[in-house]
């Protein structure tokens, strides 16, 4: 058997490896591990880990890390602490290789126990750019990675230029915006497609224009984006927004106080998860997406949603055509609102390319083929 862990450290992860996974699955001698860690874990973060669950994976080892501190120190113990869990999983059931994605600094935890322990590493979404530290953090990973899946032509000439051989490089597309391309999003929103009850039902009918909100704190810049002054803002338009919760990161106090500033808004709704196809349905039919979440740069243009930008976090990332930067312009802000109101973008995608997942999957199993 050809044994595969793979690390889920937080919400994302499994949109962007779900298919991979499928594609992997389908081989009768290939073993998967899960490995879950970090905020994927916890209740407060929508307990992500539900989804991996309601899909049928068995959950190989779960570990509990996460120091809940808004701070850089936090961020640090939590590495610390999961170092030592993966590492003692990885020497129990010696996998073939691990299979990471993204930039996220809790995935350094698998990467550097794997590295230390000779286990290949397969990343994927490698050569990107974007800002705060993921840019470091995404070059770890390819320093340690052994094979390398990316996205684009430039994310594949940058990985050349950092070192990496060509051979090395595998530019199949991304798997999450395949993924998210082959999902029915329906011609219209309806709150039952999101997969999750809340605590006030979402009451948005049919064509009724809405924003998404999706803002993460830049552990580099506290201040990167106003999270207050962004819903006021959005209050102005007197129109229902999905209001997102920040990831773990260092610094996401500011905009989760920003967010609380503003709960007694009836057209605001406060989320912190709902399972991947349903937040899939929620951003094809909003009328904006409103944030720094990489979601906005990389998968929204594939239903041609126009998407605001705010602040450095994301950058140097390649854009698609619907992605409107305002940078720290809050004038700007709303300038654009009301200009691009009702507007809609061609649904092109520069990281969509057909068979990405299967090609990944693929690749992973000829190289064990070759490797055992």
């Amino acid at each position: 058997m050809k044994k595969v862990a793979v690390a889920i450290t937080n919400r994302t992860n499994y949109s962007k490896l779900k298919k991979v996974l499928f594609e992997l699955n389908d081989h009768n001698d290939v073993e998967i591990f899960i490995v879950a860690s970090s905020t994927v874990l916890l209740e407060r973060y929508g307990k992500a880990l539900d989804d991996l669950e309601s899909d049928g994976w068995k959950i190989s080892k779960k570990i509990d890390c996460t120091l809940l501190n808004d701070s850089h120190e936090a961020m640090a113990k939590t590495v610390g602490v999961s170092i030592i869990e993966h590492a003692s999983f990885f020497a129990d059931k010696r996998p073939d290789i691990i299979l990471i994605v993204g930039d996220r600094f809790d995935m350094l935890a698998p990467v550097v126990a794997s590295s230390l322990m000779n286990i290949p590493i397969a990343h994927i979404q490698g050569g990107e750019l974007s800002g705060t530290i993921d840019n470091v953090i995404r070059d770890v990973f390819t320093n340690f990675s052994t094979l390398h899946f990316v996205a684009t032509e430039k994310s594949a000439e940058s990985l050349n230029r950092f070192g990496i051989n060509k051979e090395q490089i595998l530019n199949y597309g991304c798997p999450a915006v395949e993924y998210i391309s082959d999902i029915e999003v329906g011609s219209y929103f309806d709150p039952g497609r999101l997969n999750k009850t809340f605590k006030h039902p979402i009451q948005i009918s049919q064509g009724e224009p809405y924003f998404l909100v999706m803002v993460h704190p830049d552990t580099t810049n506290e201040k990167d984006v106003d999270m207050d002054r962004l819903l006021g803002i959005l209050e102005k338009f007197n129109r229902k927004a999905l209001i997102f919760y920040p990831n773990v990161d260092a610094n996401n106090s500011d905009i989760v106080s920003g967010i609380a500033n503003h709960n007694q808004n009836r057209n605001f709704y406060m989320i912190r998860h709902i399972p991947l196809e349903g937040f899939v349905h929620a951003m094809a039919h909003s009328s904006f997406m409103i944030g720094n979440s990489s979601a906005g740069i990389r998968e929204a243009a594939l239903f041609g949603v126009p998407v605001i930008n705010i602040g450095s976090r994301q950058a140097n990332r390649e854009r698609n055509k619907n992605v409107i930067d305002v940078g720290e312009d809050y004038e700007l802000l709303e300038t654009t609102l009301r200009e691009k109101d009702g507007y809609r973008f061609p649904k092109e995608n520069i990281y969509l390319k057909p068979g990405c997942s299967n090609l990944i999957a693929q690749h992973i199993i000829n190289f064990l083929d070759q490797d055992l």
